[in-house]
């Protein structure tokens, strides 16, 4: 996209909104098929859509929560849609020098966009996609999200230790011992007290899934949004299980093929 071709929401409307580095602010759906994956998920999550043409908004409750752009497939690529997080930095160009001295690459250059700030994309060394903004009003303050607003994401990594020391340069983050998974090999990225993400090593019987990020979408029952996802014509590639956070999570695949998290939550917003 170029500046002039696409509009933007701030990430905040508030004034003094502070910054958050660290934190995931904003998501893009990249797809071939826009107009069925906005009716998949209006109709799953109640998001609005907002706008026209190539790149619409998405918003929850008024709330601008993502875009969804429409994209040809490449045709000599195994590219799929998917969704790209964006993370919160103060200063994208060094943000930009930190990807390429740890090994990765850039998609889209830094470009700065009316009231919005600027925004780039990169690929970290394993091929992972993701995007870093400097927003030019702050960004939103960390609340515990209601149905149908991002939840959490999460880093599907062929060495979680590698990757997190790369976005450990790049975003500035601590990363921790994930103690509640079962393994040693996961981790936490944390910023400013809060844990933002999660890096997974995929284990050696699933090596055919390419190291991706994940995000998750809160939602009031895991199971009843299950059933409508697959009536919409989306698939489950990973069921509710006792092993998912007690059947409280599963992972879609809208129509389009773009994977995607749900999650219940009954706790509150936890640093």
């Amino acid at each position: 996209m170029r500046a002039d071709q696409a509009t933007l929401p701030s990430l905040t409307t508030l004034p003094g909104s502070p910054r958050l580095p660290g934190k995931f602010v904003w998501a893009d759906l990249i797809t071939d098929d826009a107009a069925t994956a906005r009716t998949f998920y209006a109709a799953l999550f109640g998001w609005t859509i907002r706008g026209a043409g190539d790149y619409v908004i998405a918003a929850n409750d008024e709330r601008p929560l993502c875009g969804i752009l429409q994209r040809p497939r490449p045709e000599t690529s195994t590219a799929k849609p998917r969704w790209i997080g964006y993370i919160s930095v103060p200063n994208v160009a060094r943000a930009q020098k930190a990807v390429l001295k740890s090994g990765g690459r850039v998609i889209a250059a830094p470009q700065k966009f009316p009231n919005r700030g600027e925004q780039a994309v990169f690929a970290d060394r394993e091929g992972a996609v993701f995007g870093v903004v400097r927003s030019s009003e702050g960004d939103a303050e960390d609340f515990l999200p209601y149905p149908g607003d991002w939840m959490w994401i999460e880093l599907l990594s062929r060495d979680a230790k590698n990757a997190g020391s790369f976005y450990r340069s790049v975003a500035g983050y601590t990363v921790v011992d994930n103690t509640t998974s079962l393994r040693a090999d996961d981790f936490v990225l944390v910023s400013n007290g809060y844990a933002r993400a999660a890096v997974l090593t995929i284990p050696k019987q699933y090596g055919a899934v390419l190291p991706s990020w994940l995000p998750f979408v809160r939602v009031k029952n895991v199971a009843q949004s299950v059933a409508k996802a697959k009536s919409l014509g989306g698939k489950v590639p990973i069921e509710p299980s006792a092993e998912l956070l007690e059947g409280r999570a599963a992972v879609l695949s809208d129509p389009t093929g773009a994977p995607i998290g749900i999650m219940e939550w009954t706790g509150e917003l936890s640093k």
